[in-house]
């Protein structure tokens, strides 16, 4: 794990001292490679031609799983560069993000452009623009096809998140630590409250509501209310003496059994099904951050090991580029063979190491210029 020096003047006389202010978390790796393998297994079951509702909830866990993992670490590192530095600089924190997130994604929306124009894929141009704009999470049409735009379909989620980014690290900016604090943990359990009010204010999004900013927060909140947990000693200590296994054998009953089955027993649009899609996604949430916690600042154990093992954190780190580009290797409902499926998934894979080698890792030393406090 790694440190970071103590500046040489503080502007903050009060800051916590530095080198206490951890810039990695264990675990985190590990479970990115968990979330990425969910989509793939998910996305996997369509090139077969085996899609079902639980296939289809096992993707949407992934998916569930990075939301609140970068909830949690955008905020952890906000919380370190302020203890460190005592203050938080919007303006660094935006050139990071771009760094991070842009060149890959620009470089799949130039490939996705040329396979249009050859006409290797069907794509509209409007759809292009959408996702390069962020807003794909907001269809035009609430009556859209299985395979709407679908080699961009993923990229609801990458405008989810720029659309947090957009608010959240302002108001931490602006609020006072244990007012952001607060507002993280309301704003956590609120989903119910938020997708009542999007029902009846906003008729026109129903349909929206599992891929919508003000309708999904809840489990990005998740995660930044997980983040301000962690940087607390106190309860840090609380979160080391939560027995492991029970733990995660209760949370993973819960997300991978309880969950979907709840999702998809009830008939469409009954009273049980309405129920259930206003507060079990808030309920996923929180489980998702309640498992990172444990094993992040839990006891070490086997589920530590395993998700810090060298091919766990190889496999999480490459997870951005990986949830890019594997789109392109696995369209739906081609009922693929075994051997068709295993070449796609190698090609993904290659196609995404070379994205993390020559793209992303190269941006990393220069995101770490604009880095107030914490090493990276």
């Amino acid at each position: 794990m790694q440190t970071v020096a103590e500046p040489a003047t503080s502007p903050n006389p009060g800051a916590r001292p530095s080198a206490l202010l951890a810039s990695h978390l264990p675990s985190l790796d590990g479970m990115r490679a968990v979330s990425i393998l969910l989509v793939i297994v998910a996305h996997a079951s369509d090139v077969l031609g085996r899609q079902n509702d639980y296939f289809f909830a096992l993707g949407q866990l992934g998916v569930s799983v990075f939301f609140v993992i970068s909830g949690l670490l955008i905020t952890w590192l906000m919380i370190r560069e302020r203890d460190a530095t005592g203050a938080f600089s919007l303006r660094y924190f935006y050139i990071r993000r771009f760094l991070r997130i842009l060149p890959v994604f620009w470089l799949l929306i130039l490939t996705v452009s040329v396979l249009k124009i050859t006409h290797v894929i069907s794509i509209e141009w409007l759809d292009i623009v959408r996702a390069l704009t962020f807003t794909h999470n907001y269809p035009l049409s609430m009556h859209r096809p299985d395979n709407y735009a679908f080699w961009l379909t993923h990229t609801w989620s990458l405008s989810l998140e720029e659309q947090f980014y957009l608010v959240w690290p302002s108001l931490f900016a602006f609020l006072r630590p244990k007012h952001a604090a607060r507002l993280a943990a309301a704003l956590a359990i609120a989903g119910p409250v938020l997708r009542i009010v999007n029902y009846y204010a906003f008729p026109s999004l129903r349909g929206l509501a599992g891929i919508a900013f003000q309708t999904r927060i809840d489990i990005l909140m998740a995660g930044c209310a997980s983040a301000f947990l962690l940087e607390s000693p106190a309860w840090r200590a609380r979160i080391r003496k939560i027995p492991v296994w029970p733990t995660l054998t209760a949370t993973s009953l819960f997300l991978f059994f309880a969950d979907p089955f709840f999702t998809n027993h009830f008939a469409f649009h009954s009273r049980a099904d309405a129920i259930v899609r206003l507060i079990f996604p808030t309920f996923e949430a929180l489980a998702i951050a309640f498992t990172l916690l444990v094993v992040v600042a839990g006891k070490p154990g086997l589920a530590y090991r395993a998700l810090n093992w060298r091919v766990s954190t190889h496999i999480g780190k490459l997870s951005y580029s990986l949830y890019i580009w594997q789109q392109l290797f696995l369209p739906r409902d081609i009922a693929a063979s075994i051997f068709s499926l295993l070449w796609r998934l190698a090609a993904a894979y290659l196609v995404a190491l070379c994205s993390f080698r020559f793209v992303e890792r190269p941006l990393l030393k220069l995101r770490s210029r604009f880095r107030q406090g914490v090493a990276v």
